[in-house]
């Protein structure tokens, strides 16, 4: 009887990093420090496990390691291709309402206002969301956009730092609707009802970076908030920077009766942050979460000076709330 030689340790050490590095939602670590950061990086991790499992491959001592770091960049790649593919958008509901939203982290007050000015009054959103952005931001932008019929919501009270405020502007095309601060979220954020949303609620905001141990578990507890949210009925439109992307699997759970925006696109792997880093390279954490039956009709990343994210603008048509 012939033994099989045991694998070798580096190549059993090197498959086990590959995989914690390109699965950890399927290892069930991704909400955990250091991987709930990490794996946002999951698609540069699985074109960096395929190049070196095909540097590897042609010689006959590395072939075992390359075969095996292959095959878990396999599985990676199905987790995120999808995100990167068009797909012919589908009947527009013809009882539908037409929804333009824009989303732009301002970090900390201190993005450009007459860029932002500029594109709002060329693409006229029906809402814009704005993270980051407290009292004086939104006094520095709105006489900007004074005679577009735009009002602002601030999440927090005067005096409140930009970095832990959202503000949020509704046109009066959308009708009368309410808008109010709202905290469920570890920040605040601004609830929008009323208008041609019907029944549904707009929710503005800017979910916990979980870029410190400390703050893991309320960068999860933000993530069953969103879950409660889109598990209702009608579903939510949520915008914002959610600091999370598809793969993470607390992320994914709390769609819930949602989608992203970006779905069916070919755009929802387009960085939005860090916008110093080229788009193939960046994190889609900013996102407009829609309901299920939606139309996406246009998507577009768009660069803003002076902030470290990229402006999502999405043109919906939502189908009816019943």
């Amino acid at each position: 009887m012939a033994w099989r030689r045991p694998i070798p340790f580096r190549t059993l050490a090197a498959g086990v990093v590959t995989a914690v590095a390109v699965l950890p939602d399927r290892l069930r670590v991704d909400s955990r420090f250091p991987f709930v950061d990490s794996v946002s990086l999951r698609p540069q991790a699985v074109a960096g496990a395929l190049a070196v499992a095909a540097a590897l491959a042609p010689a006959r001592a590395t072939r075992p390691l390359a075969v095996g770091m292959g095959a878990v960049g396999l599985v990676g790649l199905a987790a995120v291709a999808g995100r990167g593919v068009r797909r012919p958008v589908g009947p527009v509901p013809a009882d539908g309402t037409d929804l333009t939203v824009l989303t732009a982290n301002v970090l900390k007050g201190r993005a450009d206002t007459g860029e932002l000015a500029t594109l709002i009054e060329r693409e006229h959103p029906d809402v814009v969301v704005l993270p980051e952005a407290g009292h004086d931001y939104r006094d520095k932008l709105m006489p900007l956009v004074e005679g577009l019929g735009y009002r602002a919501c601030v999440s927090t009270p005067p005096g409140a730092r930009d970095v832990h405020s959202v503000t949020v502007l509704v046109s009066d095309a959308l009708g009368d609707v309410r808008l109010r601060a709202v905290r469920e979220m570890r920040l605040a954020h601004v609830e929008v009802t009323g208008g041609r949303l019907g029944g549904r609620v707009f929710r503005g905001i800017h979910a916990t970076a979980p870029l410190q141990r400390r703050l893991i578990p309320r960068w999860r507890d933000d993530m069953e908030v969103l879950g409660r949210w889109c598990r209702s009925t009608p579903a939510p439109v949520v915008a914002g920077d959610f600091n999370a992307t598809h793969d993470h699997s607390a992320f994914r759970a709390a769609l819930g009766g949602t989608r992203s925006a970006a779905a069916g696109t070919g755009k929802g792997l387009v960085g939005t942050y860090p916008a110093r880093f080229p788009r193939w390279f960046g994190i889609h954490i900013d996102h407009v979460l829609v309901p299920a039956g939606t139309v996406t009709r246009r998507l577009e990343v768009v660069d803003l000076a002076g902030t470290d994210h990229r402006a999502v603008l999405a043109e919906v048509t939502l189908g009816r709330a019943g």
